[in-house]
């Protein structure tokens, strides 16, 4: 129905609904609103049944579907700008395309949590405090009110932001005081974007002959202005990938652009940053969920506006506004925690990479252990692939060796030409790293009458005893239950604990070495803020001691002291229903191996395992991960798995054990007039039951991806028609990773 005067906004909203919602815009009568005309990327305030909710405007026309009476007016348009710029617009559409996901989600997600409010930018934007005209305010003060004459003398100097004024040691009273009777007020800051110069990016370390052909490559890309490339810079533990980046990227500064830096942990940040900061004097920012709103606000802005220069990021820093992008780099590629798992299930790599088609700019992958779906886009030509096959520095790859735990005495996980092993680098005045991918005192408990387990009552698995807060915790739903004394089965009070984690590793050693330090470093130790900090601190004083610790010691750590490294038990990853479950092996034992021998000295690497003859591990022992990905690839596209074929995982859980198989039995039936479709299910999930759900799912799986997002397009227009079941939540993972 054509409209006259009143324009229809296409609104995306925070729904888990697949389609956009029609609103009126009734042109404001006053002319002070005439030139406020809605755009697209434009939060608004809309009626939602009884919600007032923040959408995105997506498109602005003058035709609707609907007709006019039932279109309901937005009730406001939050700012006279967008939130978005055209780079993210065009993002974000893809994104939701391609990951089959609700587009008023996407576009939430790519917004600070405060933006989702009804809140203005320029409302959140950094203010300082300005004096107003009035030059008659000395006269209007008494002689003792010695704080406010020191603000005023502060004021007349120039503008002060709040946090400057605290550091001033001016009291908010008296601030108050200023801002009540006029005599000053809060401006938006102007945004101080910095020219970078060659005093600001100064520090280059020497550079061997991979590195420097490496950092041509990529300069040559940058400068060229030539269409997007993507660099693969595969380069082993300790070869100076990092130099490799920051030289790359001062390229890109000293063109005045902006970069994003990607790293897959939270714990990552703070060294990475600390090492950027050291070498370039320029706004360094962070971005992670570990930050509060309002900061994370505040690297928004500075992106947006160009003052940030480098902003160091988690996956999620893939949306954020930049102003001239000129580069994106992410750190360790093959990380899983690079994929979103819960609600919009996007991967930070693909998006990077389509953001660098936008933007044609430069992508550089960094990994010693690459992916295989990027191992096999480098060999076939679609990624530039650089290799740096040498540590930089002259340091030696280090040792290999496996202890058979068949074959000597255990005593809380560590066999003892190992323990002995370990003093004998500690009485060397050497550190000693000991991974082992399980935290918590031990995995389970058990009874050793009837052999009675301690299970979660809401998922398929057992509950962690951790010692120190004597609680049974669920790692998978976060249950918590006081320790039992006595067995759920037989009523025997005969318990004990199996298997080892971090806390009983810990404790084991402070007892066995008790003349040295041992530092665990996990999620239960570094719980609270600034205690990561302060054991990182505490481990890169270099002095001997022993670091346990899970997957939070095995990814990018530098830390020359390290002599040897102690990987308690790899037996646990060898059996898995996951077909990415060997890679995902071989990439953990070669990350954290990398940490040996960073330094002068030699490293070793000890692999304990009660299966020393099995083929991925015998393959990491005696040859390079290059050897094993080749062997991998050769493996997959034999059985026509990733990166050969593409897949779509569409889960259903329901408090019903049987109601989400059954639903997803009545859809693989309508798949069957697919062609060169292979569906894999339904099937229960590895984890069958998990935070009180019953899950279960199906896999689609074919050597097109265009044709399969064509049959993952048909399913979700027709699941309602095909099966509708309100007792059912589902969703659909494209490029799953995480098969549990």
């Amino acid at each position: 129905m054509s409209l006259f005067n009143n324009q229809v906004l296409q609104v995306a909203l925070p729904l888990p609904l697949r389609k956009l919602f029609d609103y009126l815009y009734l042109e404001p009568t006053t002319d002070t609103q005439e030139n406020n005309k809605p755009q697209q990327g434009q939060r608004v305030i809309v009626p939602f049944g009884r919600q007032t909710l923040v959408g995105v405007v997506i498109k602005v026309t003058d035709e609707s579907e609907y007709p006019i009476e039932k279109l309901k007016p937005i009730k406001a348009l939050i700012e006279n700008e967008s939130s978005f710029n055209t780079q993210q617009l065009n993002l974000l559409h893809w994104a939701a395309d391609y990951y089959k996901h609700p587009i008023g989600e996407v576009f939430a997600s790519a917004l600070p949590g405060i933006l989702r409010e009804n809140k203005t930018i320029a409302q959140l934007a950094p203010q300082a405090l300005v004096l107003s005209g009035d030059k008659s305010i000395d006269e209007q003060l008494s002689k003792n009110a010695t704080q406010l004459h020191k603000l005023l003398t502060l004021l007349k100097q120039g503008s002060y932001t709040r946090a400057e004024l605290t550091v001033a040691d001016v009291k908010s009273t008296s601030i108050k005081r200023f801002v009540d009777e006029g005599w000053a007020n809060w401006q938006a800051m102007p945004a101080n974007v910095k020219n970078v110069t060659a005093d600001d990016v100064s520090g280059q370390l020497s550079l061997n002959t991979e590195q420097a052909i490496a950092v041509s490559a990529i300069n040559s890309s940058s400068a060229s202005n030539s269409p997007s490339s993507c660099f693969l810079l595969d380069g082993v533990t300790g070869s100076g990938k990092t130099e490799v980046y920051l030289q790359a990227i001062e390229h890109v500064l000293l063109k005045q652009q902006q970069v994003l830096v990607c790293v897959p942990e939270i714990g990552l940040t703070p060294q990475t940053i600390s090492r950027f900061k050291q070498r370039f004097n320029l706004d360094v920012e962070l971005w992670h969920s570990g930050m509060t709103d309002k900061q994370r606000f505040n690297t928004w802005y500075k992106a947006r506006n160009g003052q940030a220069k480098i902003v160091i990021a988690t996956r999620s820093g893939v949306f954020l506004p930049f102003a001239d992008l000129g580069m994106i780099v992410i750190d360790e590629e093959h990380d899983a925690s690079f994929k979103q798992q819960e609600g919009f299930k996007y991967h930070c790599r693909s998006l990077a990479l389509y953001r660098a088609k936008l933007a044609n700019v430069p992508v550089i992958l960094g990994s010693a252990t690459p992916s295989l779906e990027t191992l096999q886009n480098a060999l076939v030509g679609k990624f530039h692939h650089l290799e740096l096959k040498s540590r930089a520095a002259g340091s030696q790859l280090p040792t290999m060796k496996l202890l058979d735990l068949n074959q000597c005495r255990v005593d809380s996980g560590i066999g003892e030409p190992l323990l002995a092993k370990i003093k004998q680098c500690l009485a060397a005045k050497q550190q000693v790293m000991l991974f082992i991918n399980r935290r918590g005192f031990a995995p389970v408990l058990m009874c050793e009458e009837c052999r009675w387990l301690t299970e979660c009552s809401r998922c398929s698995s057992f509950t962690t005893f951790h010692k120190s807060k004597n609680l049974l915790i669920c790692h998978h739903c976060g249950d918590q239950q006081p320790t039992v004394h006595q067995c759920g089965g037989c009523g025997s009070t005969r318990l004990s604990t199996v298997g080892v984690g971090t806390e009983q590793l810990h404790l084991a050693l402070q007892d066995a070495i008790p003349d040295f330090p041992v530092i665990r470093l996990d999620r239960d130790s570094t719980s609270k803020k600034g205690d990561f900090e302060a054991i990182l601190e505490k481990i890169n004083k270099g002095e001997p001691s022993i670091i346990v610790g899970t997957q939070m010691v095995a990814k990018g750590h530098h830390f020359p002291n390290v002599s040897l490294v102690g990987i308690v038990d790899v037996d646990g990853s060898l059996f898995s229903s996951d077909f990415r479950a060997p890679e995902k092996l071989a990439q953990l034992i070669v990350q954290v191996s990398g940490r040996a021998g960073r330094g002068s000295i030699k490293g070793e690497v000890w692999l304990q395992t009660k299966f020393p003859e099995h083929p991925v591990i015998q393959d990491l022992v005696n040859n390079k991960y290059s050897d094993f990905a080749s062997f991998a690839l050769t493996e997959r596209e034999m059985l026509s798995l990733p990166p050969y074929s593409y897949q779509a995982l569409i889960r259903a859980e329901a408090t019903n054990e049987e109601y989400a198989s059954h639903w997803l039995q009545s859809i693989s039936p309508h798949l069957n007039q697919f062609k060169d479709l292979l569906v894999l299910g339904p099937s229960p999930a590895p984890m069958t039951k998990k935070a009180g759900k019953f899950r279960h799912m199906l896999t689609i799986q074919c050597k097109s991806r265009p044709y399969l997002h064509k049959v993952v397009d048909w399913l979700i227009e027709n699941l309602d028609t095909v099966q509708k079941d309100n007792r059912i939540r589902w969703s659909i993972d494209i490029d799953p990773l995480d098969l549990s």
